[in-house]
């Protein structure tokens, strides 16, 4: 029983305090306080604690293989992250020693406490979001980690992690002011903890080229270990890049094709009537309202969308953001469908490879036709990954065309690929339908081609005060003409922008720190450098409902500005 319950049934007892007398209570109540604050303080707010206490009895001594070990750890919010650390782990696998291991381990599943003090050599690959937020897995390590780096700053803890090397990878994006702030913040941490780095801290900036960021920092890591006793080396020597390139295969799932009553499709996603917490449990929601903001004069589009939350557990708050999956349009479906030569009414089976030796995710629900499948979980806009030009030069029936591809991913071919993909930003399907002999196989396509779909976020634009049975949206309609010449639409604005009331799409909330202040009378100025309104609509109707109710004595007004 805690302090606060025991005091708790001491004051509630009839015959306790007639008995004892008001001094020997008010003795005993404070006994009990100084009591559990000690009992508090002894348990330990210190984040190195419990990792000392580990390094020092050895806990967290696990059997080992023998050989140096390489843990590869990943906070993402999109799946890049994830991809970069399989990436690092399968060249790394070809480059080094049979005899070296490798673990990539999702970072939210990873016992930081526990294990970090006994890593030999361990990679970060961490995305930035939001405000200079960690991602949604990665929360808790990094709020962990932060803490004992400070503590240790200020005299404790300073060696908790020597032995320990490592390297970080950020991922970010130069738009937002807070840039890669989590890698840079996971690397600071780490020094101060003790461990030694390998490398330089990489930052990757997905607003121009981050796979060539990532490049360069690859290089430069593998510099460092090709000089360091931290792995085995591969007898022979180092291969060459164009080896390594040659001797992975080309990842893939395997495939299996349905006729007749066996092709029946599922659709899981439309199904779902999850609390709507997080992406892997989305709720199914209804469209309430759609309506167009701009007037017929206009030739821009903005759509107010008010999402039905009404009996699910859906929770927000002003400020958050919600996350929406969305699909690809019929025309670029059935563009996708024509380059790869397949019929869209296809229905297939996706599984994982017998031992999935390249680490593939696990593939989207089944049975699926091609038509849904191009629809909802393939990215077919996003730029081109260096990674699939091998598997597309592969399924190339032109000699020309393979070697092309194969130089375009070379390291010889780096300049060229950042001139014609890289600047761009041009797209999967633009490249293979400049390479027209490329075949690949379903398999390949979502295996290692087409990245998987993502949620996209919209800031909520109303406050559950106003509105708690509907979550608004305020959504610019993208329409524009890439670098490429091609005529492009934003996927989710375009999906909404199709939509009707009463359809249904699948939601979940993602909290933000982006909050008025706690204090409810604090002034406040709104400005929006040219990131939009929405969150400020929900802010206003937040203040608005204070004020209503006479929490409130002051509401404050935007200032909106063109910079």
């Amino acid at each position: 029983m805690s302090a606060h319950a025991e005091i708790d049934v001491l004051l509630r007892s009839s015959k306790f305090v007639p008995t004892l007398g008001l001094a020997s209570v008010v003795l005993i109540v404070l006994s009990a306080i100084v009591f559990f604050l000690r009992n508090r303080k002894a348990s330990g707010s210190s984040a190195i604690a419990a990792g000392k206490a580990l390094q020092q009895n050895g806990v967290a001594d696990t059997s080992e293989p023998a050989g140096p070990k390489v843990t590869l750890l990943y906070g993402t919010q999109t799946g890049t992250a994830e991809r970069f650390a399989k990436q690092l782990k399968n060249e790394m696998s070809s480059r080094y020693s049979d005899s070296n291991h490798y673990a990539i381990v999702d970072i939210e599943d990873y016992k930081a406490e526990e294990v970090l003090c006994k890593e030999q050599l361990v990679f970060f690959l961490m995305a930035t979001y939001g405000d200079g937020e960690p991602t949604d897995n990665a929360a808790d390590f990094y709020n962990w980690l932060v803490k004992a780096g400070k503590e240790a700053e200020a005299g404790e803890g300073q060696s908790l992690l020597k032995g320990v090397s490592y390297g970080v990878f950020g991922l970010g994006n130069k738009q937002y002011e807070h840039f890669c702030a989590v890698g840079h913040k996971v690397h600071a941490a780490m020094e101060q903890l003790g461990a030694q780095p390998v490398v330089r801290r990489g930052d990757g900036d997905d607003d121009v080229d981050i796979d060539a960021d990532f490049e360069s920092w690859r290089a430069e890591l593998y510099s460092s270990l090709d000089a360091s006793s931290l792995l085995e080396q591969k007898e022979g020597g180092t291969p060459s890049s164009s080896a390594i390139m040659a001797e992975g295969c080309i990842p893939a799932y395997t495939v299996q094709l349905l006729t007749g009553s066996d092709a029946q499709e599922a659709d899981p996603l439309k199904d779902s009537n999850n609390s709507g917490s997080n992406a892997n449990n989305p709720y199914n929601a209804q469209i309430a309202v759609l309506r167009e903001l701009h007037t017929k004069k206009s030739d821009r589009s903005c759509l107010h969308v008010e999402i039905n939350i009404q009996g699910s557990e859906v929770q927000y708050e002003a400020g958050d953001h919600v996350g929406l999956f969305c699909e690809n349009g019929p025309g670029i479906v059935e563009d996708a469908g024509r380059i790869l030569g397949m019929p869209l009414d296809t229905v297939f089976n996706l599984q994982l490879p017998d031992g999935n030796p390249n680490e593939l995710m696990p593939p989207f629900p089944g049975p699926v036709s091609l038509r849904s499948a191009l629809a909802r979980y393939a990215d077919l806009w996003a730029p081109a990954r260096k990674a699939c030009f091998p598997a597309l030069a592969a399924s190339a029936s032109d000699e020309k065309e393979a070697a092309r591809l194969r130089h375009l991913a070379s390291p010889e071919g780096k300049a060229e690929f950042s001139d014609w993909v890289g600047g761009p930003r041009r797209s999967l399907l633009e490249v293979m339908l400049a390479f027209p002999s490329c075949k690949p196989s379903l398999g390949a396509f979502f295996g290692i081609m087409a990245p998987r779909l993502q949620p996209r976020f919209y800031s909520i634009s109303s406050s559950p005060k106003q509105h708690p049975n509907s979550i608004h949206v305020t959504c610019a309609v993208v329409i524009d003409t890439t670098a490429t010449g091609r005529h492009h639409e934003g996927v989710c604005s375009n999906y909404l922008k199709r939509m009707s009331v009463g359809d249904r799409i699948p939601i979940f909330v993602r909290h933000s720190s982006f909050k008025l202040p706690k204090q409810m009378g604090t002034p406040i100025v709104m400005v929006g450098p040219g990131t939009g309104l929405a969150p400020f609509r929900g802010f206003l109707q937040e203040r608005a409902a204070l004020l209503k109710s006479g929490k409130l004595l002051l509401l404050c007004l935007p200032v909106m500005s063109q910079l």
